[in-house]
């Protein structure tokens, strides 16, 4: 369960603010258009999200990493864009020509425009992993009832519940602030948002570009490493913002002079300022649960790994002396434990594992210590001798090991007789790019 509640929110939490500030500056402007185009683009960007995590995860089209850098790029130059005409309309506001009897405001269009762009490249990079992760549920052939699936998916939903929250009471307090004359305030948080989330979005990129020397630059990665190293810091920071603006809600409640003409009027008043508070509660709630699954969740969540050590296989060679097959003798793989082989190319150490399925059996799985999820993560075995993801935690189905599909091993071909196991070395040099990192 914790599992899943620290990687939603991890993946979830930052966006849903930012999106959540967004959409509390566009509610000022006055053409209903503007919050149209913002509602589209929220629909649109879950979309997007939804086709890149198809992409990434299947490998059908592109590469996943050319992917991601799309859209890290177009989110860099979307809130660069954003803040320039973010300065631009504080300086200078234009009214636009009416069109159907509604006075558009042409620079409010232009922005929700910009800004709903934002959301969808802003989601589009944020939420692939949130739609992987249900189908990593279903744990150790246990079935969809299952108190492990169950636990998994009350994890899930918990922190989008979470996330989703959280954006809610960003929107809501800055419109609150809004409402009650903190209109300079509420420009300036929104402004130190955009900027603060151009460089969290910068260095995501620089980690793209730079390993695949795209760009050659120390100090920018040294800079987008330490910004991925400490990414939960972004999320601190913005949780401080907030938490200032609902300090002056909570004082200007208890302070607030407002001129009344009736009592319904004052009421009104007042529950302007109520709403204010309750949000207020409501964000350091989901602020705290987000700092707890950074921090003592994780640590909660923390298992032994028993990591099986990487084990040599024998080489056949042919004629001419090159390596041609691995060979792995039954009587080292029957003990039930898992079991890792390496192989070494001439540019990276591929490994595959190998575990004997049921007891007594010549039924064994095979595959690579890699998914296509997960990527070289690779697996373990717990306690209780499962099979285990090492990078989501996913307990593995043995008899499920060497088919395709979901965080199951990458499939290779081999070769079994009664004494042992073989895998042609052709097969480690054609996946040894899954083990470059």
């Amino acid at each position: 369960m914790l599992t899943y509640l620290i990687n939603v929110t991890g993946d979830m939490f930052t966006a849903a603010l930012v999106i959540g500030v967004i959409f509390s500056f566009t509610e000022r402007f006055k053409a209903e258009l503007c919050r149209n185009i913002l509602r589209v683009s929220l629909l649109l960007g879950i979309i997007a999200a939804g086709i890149r995590s198809f992409i990434t995860n299947t490998r059908r089209l592109v590469g996943g990493w050319k992917v991601g850098m799309y859209g890290y790029a177009a989110t860099v130059i979307l809130f660069v864009l954003l803040i320039a005409g973010y300065i631009l309309y504080v300086l200078t506001v234009r009214k636009g020509k009416a069109v159907n009897g509604r006075t558009l405001y042409i620079p409010e269009i232009i922005l929700s425009s910009v800004t709903g762009l934002i959301v969808i490249a802003y989601l589009y990079n944020a939420l692939p992993n949130v739609f992987v992760y249900p189908f990593k549920f279903d744990t150790g052939g246990n079935g969809f009832l299952s108190s492990d699936y169950l636990l998994r998916l009350g994890g899930y939903i918990l922190g989008i519940i979470v996330c989703v929250t959280a954006g809610i009471s960003a929107y809501k307090l800055l419109g609150v602030a809004v409402k009650k004359g903190f209109c300079k305030i509420a420009d300036c948080y929104f402004l130190i948002f955009n900027i603060l989330y151009t460089f969290y979005s910068f260095a995501k990129l620089m980690l793209v570009l730079i390993p695949r020397k795209i760009i050659s630059s120390t100090v920018l990665f040294d800079f987008a490493a330490q910004s991925n190293n400490k990414a939960h810091y972004y999320t601190y920071a913005a949780f401080l913002l907030l938490a200032g603006l609902a300090v002056m809600i909570w004082v200007g409640s208890y302070n607030s002079k407002e001129e009344y003409s009736t009592n319904a009027q004052h009421r009104k008043q007042k529950a302007v300022w109520r709403t204010g508070k309750r949000y207020s509660v409501v964000m350091t709630i989901c602020c705290i649960c987000s700092v707890l699954c950074a921090t003592l969740f994780v640590e909660l969540n923390k298992e032994v790994i028993r990591e099986a050590p990487v084990e040599e296989p024998e080489i056949i060679k042919d004629a001419s002396g090159n390596d041609l097959t691995l060979r792995v003798p039954l009587e080292r793989v029957t003990d039930g434990h898992l079991h890792r082989f390496g192989y070494q190319t001439d540019e990276s150490l591929v490994r595959f594992i190998v575990v004997l399925k049921q007891e007594n059996t010549n039924n064994y799985g095979i595959g690579l210590d890699a998914c296509e999820i997960c990527g070289e993560a690779g697996y373990y075995e717990n306690s209780d001798d499962q099979v285990v993801c090492k990078k989501c935690g996913v307990v593995m189905n043995k008899t499920t090991i060497g088919m395709k599909g979901g965080c199951n091993p990458i499939i290779i071909d081999y070769d079994m007789d009664e004494d042992a196991i073989t895998v042609p070395v052709a097969e480690m040099e054609k996946n040894k790019d899954k083990f470059r990192n």
